[in-house]
């Protein structure tokens, strides 16, 4: 108007996705690597029964892994990250709780023998862990070491009971056989998925992969096969429909070789899962065995949910839920020896020991590590310069679903299984944020083109 030009402003030139160099792997990187085998395949436990020595070797790995993370002055940046300090809170509340706990001493036992080696180990990942290559290299040697798991299994296996479990150590326990396997399949698909040409880890995670499954169902775990099902149906939905159908088949072929090569007792506790009744005169040992497992932990969970009301700020302490629920249940006049046991639930486990802001700050630490790979996978859909993401972001995704799993059926709380992958969970998310130069709390929800300088925003 008034003889004026309105000019309309030419938008800007949109420069495409420039993803990070990569990042030089520091000797905290490689120590972290050796750290991350050597605990996770249970090494020291095999070592030490053959040579009577090695249960130190993880803990010198650790404390050399966690010189070189201070020296390398990473770690200040991961106690910033909204995982880092819902871990560091909880550790925190951990030892605001024991002067409270019913037994003291037992409680700093816990706290310095099992939460201070997996806070450690989460620090150690999430800060010697530098880019999306170096991300990869520890899933590798997670893959690595669940190829140790299943040859352990194959070499050292045994029947006890009617279940498949390893001579020696914490894979003695069938249960955690099948956890560890479970929760480090996902990682061995992924090096079948996505490392390039043929190598001796592509061929042995080959192998791992057919094996494990059948491994799984010999254990008579009924948390690992429920657990196993569901990641089947989670992997099956993402394989393109020309792979489906071979999925499947490949799923029925092992599924009938786990049937014929596991022992009677481990497919009678199968049975259980169907609600058969306890009065039923038909029942095997195996079955009725199976049976009083279930009927004492449903017990069990419900005594720590009563505990977890009853002490709802600090609970009962770190680690005393058996002295607390078996002082009460002699009260009241059912002593028994199952009294004794586990929570066998980890959520529990925390609520009834250390009290509702231990589990708020647990359960925040879980659905912020889900939410990551969710976002990941979510932006190397929206952009094919992040593809490169989404392949590690389902691995540590379903291996993460591993650990639900068992979490709900077992005492795992203060064990380092999830911290070691929140750890891995916080590398990715600040190897998404170099790439993408915004914060994934704040970025908004847009599939828009890339933003100017050859940055886009991580979308919710």
């Amino acid at each position: 108007m008034g003889g004026r030009t309105i000019v309309s402003p030419t938008p800007a030139a949109t420069a495409p996705v420039v993803l990070p160099p990569l990042a030089r792997p520091k000797p905290a990187f490689y120590l972290a690597i050796a750290f991350v085998f050597v605990v996770y395949a249970r090494f020291p436990e095999i070592l030490d029964a053959f040579i009577g020595t090695g249960l130190h070797s993880a803990r010198i790995l650790l404390m050399l892994s966690l010189l070189a993370t201070l020296l390398a002055g990473t770690l200040i940046r991961v106690a910033f990250s909204k995982i880092g300090f819902c871990m560091l809170a909880f550790t925190a509340w951990m030892c605001l709780s024991i002067p409270f706990s019913i037994w003291r001493g037992g409680s700093f036992n816990v706290l310095r023998d099992q939460w201070l080696f997996s806070i450690f180990s989460f620090l150690i990942v999430a800060a010697a862990v530098q880019g999306l290559e170096q991300c990869r290299r520890i899933m590798y040697s997670l893959a690595a070491a669940t190829v140790f798991i299943e040859f352990c299994s194959a070499v050292l296996g045994r029947v006890r009971y009617g279940r498949a479990e390893v001579l020696v150590g914490t894979l003695g326990n069938a249960n955690f056989l099948a956890m560890m396997l479970l929760m480090g399949l996902p990682f061995c698909l992924f090096v079948i998925g996505s490392k390039p040409g043929f190598s001796l880890l592509k061929i042995a995670c080959v192998i791992t992969a057919v094996a494990a499954p059948i491994t799984i169902v010999a254990t008579g775990s009924r948390g690992g096969l429920l657990t196993m099902l569901f990641m089947f149906l989670l992997y099956f939905f993402r394989l393109p429909a020309s792979q489906k159908i071979l999925a499947v088949v490949a799923a029925l072929a092992l599924g009938l070789i786990a049937v014929g090569r596991s022992n009677q007792g481990a497919l009678e506790r199968y049975k259980t899962l169907m609600g058969t009744s306890e009065t039923n005169p038909q029942l095997s040992m195996d079955e009725r065995s199976a049976m009083e497992s279930s009927q004492s932990r449903r017990v069990l969970l419900w005594n720590s949910v009563r505990m977890t009301f009853e002490h709802p700020l600090l609970g009962v302490g770190v680690g005393m839920f058996q002295v607390a629920n078996a002082r009460a249940e002699e009260a009241a006049g059912h002593a028994s020896w199952s009294n004794w046991f586990e929570t066998h639930n980890a959520f529990t486990e925390i609520s009834s020991e250390m009290g509702l802001p231990a589990i708020i700050l647990f359960g925040a630490a879980i659905y912020l590590s889900f939410r990551i790979t969710r976002l990941a996978r979510r932006q190397a859909r929206r952009n094919d310069a992040y593809a490169s993401f989404e392949a590690p972001a389902f691995a540590l995704r379903l291996s993460l679903y591993a650990y639900l799993g068992f979490a709900l059926f077992t005492s795992i709380a203060y064990l380092y299984y999830f911290p070691l992958l929140a750890g891995l969970c916080v590398a990715l998310e600040r190897s998404l944020l170099e790439a993408g130069g915004a914060d994934v709390a704040t970025a908004p929800a847009s599939a828009g083109p890339a933003a100017p300088a050859g940055r886009r925003a991580m979308t919710r």
